[in-house]
Parts: structure tokens; C-alpha cells; sequence
């Protein structure tokens, strides 16, 4: 979108989005990990905290400059792992042991025929715990979502497998059009634009171009 938001006096800020919605984030385009991490020592320095790094890959050191917490995704695997144990054992030793107390082979029918149960304990724990896993990982990731603001900017949706990017959303407490546009030119941050959050007739219009095309 060719709109410019206007930040001071002789200065514009490109938008992305509809600029009639409200402001959802400032985002900078960044051409190097290095220039990424430094640009995010530097808010963490200023006081921001709701900001988000976009990369094409993992980048070494990301997680700690932003401070982020441990997940709880192996705490969720974990459960789900120690649930599917139970589960397992309670259907194999239940009946066997005390519905239906079945000598076969000449195998046990009490807590000492454990071994045979162990494949189904270890089959089921593993496809629970993945199960478990991904839920987890999408839910914990904010999905599904249909749509997202940061799609309405031409240059992260053309960008996003190569560049670096850095949002920084307008509900920081700190957040001002002004410092934000400041903190990131000074970081080297380049098209620095105004991510505006996008109608839902905008996303159709987008949406029948790209068929057309």
C-alpha cells in the first residue's frame, strides 16, 4: 500500500494494511542475524517486551537477548507420556489380572507378567506424547489463525524465507510511533513501515487477485 503515516513534521512512514484500522505493530526489515540481535539488545534495553523476531531460521542467542521463558511444551509431553503409561497399564492389567484372570503359554496373571505389557506401554506413550506435541506446538503458537496483520506487508510476505524482521507491537506500554521508527533506524533497521491490522474485505480482495494471478 502506498500510504505514509505521518510521524513528525517533513518525515512519513510507510503503511501496510488498512490505514483506516487500527495500528497494530512498526516493523523493520533487517539484512543480517548480527544486526537482528543487536536491534533486539537494544529494546530489550529500552524497556519494550511485546515484540516479535521474524527469521528464515533459527538464529543462535535469539532466545536469550529477548528473554523469553521456557515452554511449557515438554511439561505438556511429559504429562501426556506419563498419562499414556497409565492408560496402557490399566487396560492390560485390569482384565488380565482381575476381570479376566486367563492363564495363557503359562504366563502370570499377577504383577509379575509385567514384561509382556511393556511394547504396548512403549507404543502407546510414543504416540500420545507426539500427539501431545504437536497440539501443543500449534495451540502454544497462537494457531489456527486464518490470517495474521503482518501478512498485509508486501515486503515480509515477499521476504520472510531470506530477511530479518522485527515488529514491535502497539500494546508495549512504551510503545510511540516516534521512539519506535527512532530505536530501529538507529539499530540499521531498513523500510521501517506501519503495520495497520487488515478488514476482512481487504483480505477477499487480496485473496481473488492472487487466484487471478
Amino acid at each position: 500500500m502506498s500510504d505514509h503515516l505521518s510521524i513528525s513534521e517533513g518525515h512519513h512512514l510507510p503503511v501496510a494494511g488498512c490505514k483506516n484500522e487500527s495500528l497494530y505493530a512498526i516493523g523493520a526489515r533487517f539484512e543480517s542475524p548480527d544486526a537482528l540481535l543487536r536491534a533486539t539488545a537494544a529494546l530489550q534495553k529500552s524497556g519494550f517486551s511485546c515484540y516479535e523476531c521474524h527469521t528464515p531460521y533459527p538464529v543462535h542467542g535469539l532466545a536469550e537477548k529477548m528473554r523469553l521463558p521456557k515452554s511449557i511444551l515438554s511439561l505438556l509431553v511429559l504429562g501426556g507420556g506419563v498419562s499414556a503409561i497409565l492408560i496402557a497399564l490399566s487396560m492390560e492389567i485390569i482384565p488380565t489380572s482381575f476381570i479376566y484372570p486367563l492363564v495363557v503359554d503359562g504366563k502370570p496373571t499377577n504383577f509379575s507378567a509385567l514384561p509382556q505389557f511393556i511394547p504396548i506401554v512403549v507404543a502407546l506413550t510414543l504416540m500420545i506424547g507426539a500427539v501431545t506435541a504437536v497440539i501443543g506446538m500449534i495451540l502454544l503458537g497462537g494457531m489456527p489463525r486464518f490470517n495474521h496483520p503482518m501478512f498485509a506487508w508486501d515486503l515480509f510476505e515477499r521476504g520472510a524465507s531470506r530477511s530479518f524482521f522485527i515488529v514491535v507491537e502497539a500494546l508495549d506500554p512504551k510503545f510511540t510511533t516516534a521512539s519506535v521508527t527512532e530505536l530501529l533506524q538507529d539499530q540499521g533497521g531498513l523500510d521501517v513501515t506501519a503495520i495497520h491490522q487488515e478488514t476482512f474485505e481487504e483480505g477477499a480482495r487480496d485473496l481473488k487477485a492472487s487466484d487471478k494471478e
